[in-house]
């Protein structure tokens, strides 16, 4: 009875263990897409985004009439009141023979009144608000696009930098059994007196430090899931496994000129630069209309009630208003200069932001071009590893090479497979960088 529930404990921990710690499959796209919505940067790109349309929306409501309603009730106690014009007397009734009398029994008093009043000029104030804003707005929707390329890029390269640790523990593994497999051969030729106990050791050697490197190894390839799983927002018992179907299309790569053109077009860091510019002479607009004059159209309504003095009802006005701040005219002027200055600074950063989109260009098309270099490179390498190791293994057999030398053809064919997977990757991240510094990553 008890060997069965034991049986049944141990079944159902696996299950558990299974289902908290799951499997998720992922192409790049689905790994970027992943990366993108659960960007924290991309949370404060949008919420910049949101506070711009909140003062569009803000500047457009000032175009509109500003209209208030206010009431007013006072309770007042009985007052002493006399009058200069009538023998002197006080109390609580006053001289009834007076005008003024009705006031010493004032108790209540109630005001209502209802104002409306539009901008009709104000020196295109309203105006240039709204335009300066709209592009502020233009301006924090290219930075988030900006964002969302950054972001791209870093889950890719964290993508292609696990597929290239986990192309290496591949590797190193499979490098692994072949050397342990040459210790087990080398014990058996030394038992037969075939061979001196130095080459196995040797052998030995060559086996726990390809071991060492799979240590290693281990460590960054858990590292870098961890950190994957974190930046796509995944639970952390997560195990990830990569479809490499698709992961490797790599268009050849055009001239430098077409990818220069491209950058200076669709960068989006241009694009804000151009609408800050474009913002800041809005606000230069906005203060120069101090010099001039307001004028705005208005109305009123007013009812007001005072027992025993007056009853008003009905008492509508309407009129111009014409305002003209001579104070602020005259100080206009240092208004306009510092507006004037934030419109040279912004131009002076659209011109140091293309001169550094121009060499970020040529840095990343050269890096990328490099990168395929090295990789036709490696690819060759390969072929030239792997026919040296078997003709040193063929002459080792034959007595015709020693130990050193077969187990050195050995490590360089497992260092020319780690550089290919290196260099597969790396190469892929340069592409990624290279379409986020033409601004035509999707």
């Amino acid at each position: 009875m008890f060997r069965k529930i034991s049986i049944l404990l141990i079944g159902l921990l696996a299950v558990m263990q299974l289902h908290a710690q799951s499997v998720k499959k992922l192409t790049i796209k689905e790994a970027i897409d992943l990366g993108v919505a659960n960007s924290k940067q991309l949370v404060v790109s949008n919420a910049k985004i949101k506070e711009a349309q909140a003062k569009v929306a803000q500047s457009r409501d000032k175009l509109l009439p500003e209209v208030g309603v206010s009431a007013n009730y006072f309770h007042i106690n009985t007052p002493n009141i006399s009058f200069s014009n009538n023998s002197s007397s006080s109390g609580s009734g006053g001289n009834s023979d007076s005008p003024l009398a009705a006031l010493a029994n004032m108790h209540d008093i109630a005001l209502v009144q209802a104002s409306a009043s539009w901008p009709v000029f104000n020196g295109f104030r309203n105006k240039n608000t709204r335009i300066m804003n709209e592009y502020l707005e233009q301006a924090s929707r290219y930075d988030a696009q900006t964002t969302k390329s950054e972001v791209t890029v870093t889950t890719a390269t964290a993508i292609y930098q696990y597929y290239e640790l986990l192309e290496t523990k591949r590797t190193v593994e499979e490098n692994l059994k072949q050397e342990q497999q040459r210790v087990t051969e080398f014990k058996n030729m030394e038992a037969q007196k075939l061979l001196a106990r130095n080459d196995r050791l040797k052998a030995e050697l060559q086996a726990s430090n390809v071991e060492l490197a799979l240590t290693d190894v281990n460590h960054d390839v858990q590292l870098a899931e961890y950190n994957l799983i974190v930046l796509l927002g995944l639970p952390d018992q997560t195990t990830i496994e990569l479809d490499t179907t698709g992961m490797f299309n790599l268009a050849g790569l055009t001239t430098w000129e077409e990818y220069l053109q491209a950058g200076l077009s669709n960068r989006n860091e241009l694009k804000s630069v151009d609408a800050q510019v474009k913002a800041g002479e809005a606000n230069y607009k906005i203060a120069k209309a101090n010099r001039l004059p307001t004028v705005a159209l208005t109305a009123g309504y007013v009812n007001a009630f005072i027992p025993n003095v007056v009853n008003i009802t009905n008492a509508l006005n309407g009129g111009v208003a014409l305002k003209y701040s001579i104070t602020g005219a005259l100080h206009a002027s240092h208004g306009m200069q510092e507006a004037r200055a934030k419109v040279e600074q912004a131009e002076a950063s659209r011109q140091a932001t293309s001169d550094q989109v121009r060499i970020d260009i040529r840095q990343k098309y050269l890096n990328c071009q490099k990168s395929l270099d090295k990789l036709t490179i490696t690819q060759k390498a390969i072929e030239q590893a792997e026919e040296n190791f078997q003709i040193s293994q063929n002459k080792y057999k034959q007595g015709l090479l020693i130990l050193s030398d077969y187990l050195e053809a050995d490590v360089a064919l497992l260092q020319a497979r780690i550089n290919y997977a290196t260099t597969r990757a790396e190469t892929m991240i340069a592409y990624y960088e290279l379409q986020k510094s033409t601004g035509t990553l999707q």
